[in-house]
């Protein structure tokens, strides 16, 4: 009989602090939807309640049931990236500055409740979206304890927000966002468009074999440090897209417009099971640098149309973009970790695949 994964359950920062502090608790199943969910007889007896992560807003006859309140945690600096991605559209920016807020629950206007506390927050380099979510969650947790043990105090000093400085974010189409556009789209804005959706959507392409038209998902990719032998010297030769690859290493490598070059070590075609780089090259691919991916389809009676560079554009020398280990300098060698690890991963892989 097939047994059943074990799956880890996380407790909230609330929750134990509730549980330590012997206050009563009652929860809303976070999958029911609001419309055909009824408010529980006791809840009336309750001081507060916190909301946090729930895309539905609140019915209104809940505005004045808790002696003290409703509260919100809101993972983002209100009044910036008010709506429903706040993390999202905080990873797509450039200054990669955020936070958690703990705020009035607003019942006419989604965050736009007098302000309790907030602390900042930096994304960090390599983070995806869970590992945001992840820290932020605990953040506005130790901050919503905070406010619980100073309830009255940061009731009475509420701040009202500076709608000056309002911004609200958006749902994204899955097609719209996640698009790879070869043409224009750099090595880096690629990796950050898959890390901001990481764990939701994945990015995503186009690949012809023949007359066939495939989406391809792209789930892990990281771009390619400098010191990193490109697996075709001559990949600049090639239109960005292109898809390069060499037995038993566990990625494929693929030239950007902006002549940096994306490992890509897990990916799967439209309704199918995701695999490792090596799987896809052995079902699909027969020579390295042959095929590409194509940000849209193309007519599948024609041969693929050449790649259209936009205007002005300057191709980037094989010496930008790749710097032997030797012509390295000895702190940008100390600050390579990444690339050690990776090479390690790979001689350990190569000696599993000859054993």
């Amino acid at each position: 009989s097939s047994r059943k994964k074990p799956s880890l359950i996380r407790e909230s920062v609330v929750d134990t602090y509730a549980k330590e502090n012997g206050l009563q608790q009652s929860y809303v199943n976070k999958n029911a939807a609001m419309q055909r969910w009824s408010i529980p007889d006791t809840w009336d007896s309750f001081d507060f309640a916190v909301v946090a992560g729930c895309p539905w807003r609140l019915p209104i006859n809940l505005e004045n049931m808790f002696k003290k309140g409703v509260f919100c945690v809101h993972p983002s600096l209100l009044p910036q990236y008010r709506g429903p991605t706040p993390v999202i559209t905080a990873m797509l920016s450039d200054s990669r500055e955020t936070g958690v807020t703990v705020c009035n629950y607003s019942f006419r206007r989604i965050d736009t409740g007098h302000i309790l506390a907030q602390h900042p927050y930096t994304i960090k380099k390599g983070y995806r979206r869970e590992d945001v979510i992840r820290d932020l969650g605990y953040l506005g947790g130790k901050l919503m304890v905070k406010c619980i043990e100073n309830l009255d105090y940061v009731r009475m000093n509420a701040v009202p927000q500076d709608e000056r400085k309002a911004s609200r974010t958006r749902f994204y189409d899955d097609d719209d966002a996640l698009k790879i556009n070869w043409e224009t789209m750099g090595a880096e804005e690629i990796v950050k468009l898959n890390e901001a959706f990481h764990g939701k959507h994945a990015t995503h392409t186009i690949f012809r074999k023949k007359s066939s038209m495939t989406k391809v998902f792209l789930f892990d990719m990281y771009v390619a440090d400098l010191s990193t032998e490109p697996l075709d010297h001559d990949f600049l030769k090639y239109p960005p897209g292109s898809i390069f690859y060499r037995r038993k290493v566990p990625y494929l490598e693929i030239p950007c417009i902006d002549g940096k070059r994306l490992h890509v070590t897990r990916l799967g075609r439209e309704h199918r099971t995701v695999m490792t780089a090596l799987q896809y090259v052995n079902g699909y691919l027969r020579m390295s640098g042959a095929l590409r991916f194509l940000t849209d389809p193309v007519n599948p009676k024609v041969p693929t149309p050449g790649f259209v560079y936009p205007p002005g554009y300057t191709k980037p020398q094989l010496s930008d973009v790749y710097k032997p280990a030797d012509d390295i300098e000895p702190q940008s060698k100390a600050n390579s970790l990444k690339s050690q690890e990776q090479a390690k991963m790979r001689r350990l892989y190569e000696s599993m695949c000859d054993d």
